[in-house]
């Protein structure tokens, strides 16, 4: 139940995530374990350039600042811990969040 909860949680940050920032296409998975399709626009999936790697962009960023993901080229993807709190969860939001608008920003 917990986990589902958590998961839930996780999910609904990356959906605030997918209006903010306007480059998450698709958040795949169940439970806490999740992922993100980076696009470069929302409403036509449209995929951004191999070259731009923005998955890898803010993977690393995301690695910098301590959180542990799976990213490559397009998609950035999670599986934390099933003891994760809330507080963990929106730490893990806060930071992948804060490290998209810094890759949008560095285009």
């Amino acid at each position: 139940l917990k986990r589902r909860t958590q998961g839930a949680r996780l999910r609904a940050a990356f959906e605030r995530m997918a209006v903010r920032h306007g480059v998450i296409g698709d958040i795949r998975g169940k439970g806490l374990f999740l992922a993100i399709e980076f696009v470069r626009a929302a409403p036509s999936k449209e995929r951004f350039p191999d070259a731009t790697a923005f998955g890898l962009a803010v993977g690393r960023r995301a690695l910098q600042k301590g959180l542990l993901c799976r990213f490559d080229p397009h998609w950035i993807a999670f599986g934390p811990a099933l003891t994760s709190t809330a507080a963990d969860i929106d730490a893990m939001a806060d930071i992948l969040d804060q490290c998209i608008g810094e890759t949008l920003a560095a285009l």
